[in-house]
């Protein structure tokens, strides 16, 4: 299986990342995308590609971070986004719940950087949170290059959800889909067309039931993650992780 959203390059993981992902390897998750949330932090996701097998990284500004790059953030992102080790532009969108950054500023930095992803022919990882209209209104601007799009950690309903699934994009559930209190996204998981559905941990936020007090989260819970969705859809977890790991290897151009 594809752990498709991590954030190996936390502090978190700074001394035990050989153990993390050894464990993550014995419960049959054996690839990773760590992903960029600056400049500095998407240099180093390239950095840690370079020193571990089957570990891809994307680049991007997340909105949190959009007040806070550079004049030319657009040039620097757009040459880290040429290594071979990137996959994916991203995590890039809108975030209107904390609004760290202005609201102009966090669709300024996301439509340039949604240019920069259709000049390379990358696919985009989506953070959207309490921001849907404004996110979907830009992506419709933008997505001529017919670009792939996946939507990450997704706890809306399932209206919201069609309206991604119209446009042929995906959507990424996380640990979010065990917990008890979550049915309007488990709901959604049961109701998305399982092959428009990719898993993540998002670690090492969000540990999943029955491990939540584990902390930090790790690649090797996607698994739980994994069972819940082949519980929800009445599927086995073997099915479950044949189809949404042909998923990802598609989205992100991962080989066998």
């Amino acid at each position: 299986m594809i752990d498709t959203h991590t954030h190996l390059t936390m502090d978190d993981f700074s001394t035990s990342l050989d153990q993390v992902l050894a464990r993550s390897r014995q419960v049959g998750v054996d690839r990773w995308v760590t992903i960029g949330t600056n400049l500095t932090d998407s240099a180093a996701g390239i950095s840690l590609c370079q020193s571990y097998e089957d570990l891809y990284c994307t680049v991007g500004i997340h909105p949190h971070e959009a007040a806070y790059q550079p004049a030319d953030f657009s040039e620097q992102l757009r040459t880290l986004a040429q290594s071979e080790v990137v996959c994916a532009l991203g995590e890039i969108g809108l975030d209107y719940y904390y609004d760290h950054s202005p609201r102009d500023i966090q669709k300024d930095v996301f439509a340039r950087q949604l240019q920069i992803a259709g000049e390379l022919a990358l696919p985009v990882v989506i953070h959207c949170r309490d921001a849907m209209d404004d996110c979907l209104e830009i992506l419709d601007a933008w997505n001529r290059y017919d670009i792939p799009v996946v939507f990450h950690c997704f706890s809306g309903n399932a209206n919201l959800a069609e309206l991604i699934i119209e446009r042929g994009y995906y959507i990424s559930f996380t640990g979010v889909i065990t917990f008890k209190n979550s049915q309007s996204a488990q709901q959604t998981a049961q109701a998305v067309p399982i092959d428009r559905i990719m898993l993540e941990t998002d670690c090492p936020y969000m540990s999943p039931e029955p491990k939540r007090n584990i902390k930090p989260n790790e690649p090797a819970l996607l698994v739980h993650i994994a069972q819940q969705l082949a519980q929800l859809r009445g599927l086995d977890l073997a099915e479950v992780a044949r189809i949404t790991t042909a998923n990802s290897r598609l989205f992100f151009g991962i080989d066998q």
